[in-house]
């Protein structure tokens, strides 16, 4: 059961500098289809785009990636993009296991040195762009959420499990079950969320038939939204053209922009 989508930034809030920087200005942003724009305002992560990149030597390419709309515990608010890629790339070390593990659908929880500072976040891996999606642990305010929130579609959180430390947390954000009175519920993280985490009305089996059912409808044919010569948003396959161009718009890999990357 997914949680009521609601607009967590305004219009004022929408970084119009940066967007333009991939094509997308003010009256491309608010033409935007429904369920693009209102992605984009809840600050879950949106469908596929193509994007228009310029790179530093003038020419022009189409990239497909995903956006989303982020603010920091200072209420900074960041524009994070999600190009598509043949494979996992990732800006920082990992290990085999861990690799396997993102490319699994797993969470994983690691220190991260960026802007010279160590910081503990949650990584998952997008399985339609591949890229990857990180969060600053102590900014998801897991156990401060939930208890914050009266209900969750209809279903009364008792003090109980108000005051029941988030295993969360502790587990590399893996979901955990939760008795609510006679019901079952399971919390885990997903970074594609507003709020960073999901709640499922059901057990563990249940969450797991959300996730495949997720997945099988972010692989259906690489679809997304792109932009016609008459500026006009169409939804259309988008990876074809990302299939012999996908070299030159690694977003030239080798200056190591990460899998989520600040615009």
């Amino acid at each position: 059961m997914d949680m009521a989508m609601v607009n967590r930034f305004l219009e004022k809030d929408i970084p119009y500098g940066k967007l333009a920087n991939l094509g997308i200005d003010r009256e491309k942003t608010l033409s935007m289809p429904k369920d693009l724009l209102e992605s984009l305002m809840s600050g879950k992560v949106t469908p596929l785009v193509q994007a228009h990149v310029r790179s530093e030597s003038g020419i022009t390419y189409e990239v497909p990636l995903k956006l989303q709309l982020i603010r920091d515990r200072e209420g900074k608010i960041d524009l994070m993009t999600y190009p598509v890629r043949k494979s996992l790339m990732s800006d920082i070390s990992l290990s085999e296991n861990e690799r396997e593990r993102l490319q699994q659908g797993d969470t994983i929880r690691k220190e991260i040195k960026e802007n010279g500072v160590r910081r503990m976040q949650f990584i998952q891996m997008d399985n339609e762009t591949k890229s990857l999606i990180k969060r600053n642990v102590s900014n998801l305010r897991l156990p401060e959420q939930i208890a914050q929130m009266e209900k969750i579609n209809d279903i009364q959180l008792g003090q109980n499990q108000k005051n029941k430390q988030n295993p969360c947390t502790q587990s590399e954000g893996k979901p955990i079950e939760l008795e609510i009175g006679h019901e079952k519920v399971s919390v885990g993280v997903d970074l594609k969320e507003p709020q960073g985490f999901k709640i499922v009305k059901g057990d563990m089996t249940e969450w797991e038939r959300q996730q495949k059912i997720k997945y099988d409808m972010a692989n259906e044919g690489f679809m997304g939204y792109v932009l016609t010569d008459q500026n006009r948003w169409e939804y259309q396959k988008v990876v074809d053209k990302l299939q012999h161009k996908e070299n030159k718009l690694e977003i030239k890999e080798g200056q190591k922009k990460p899998a989520g990357i600040k615009i």
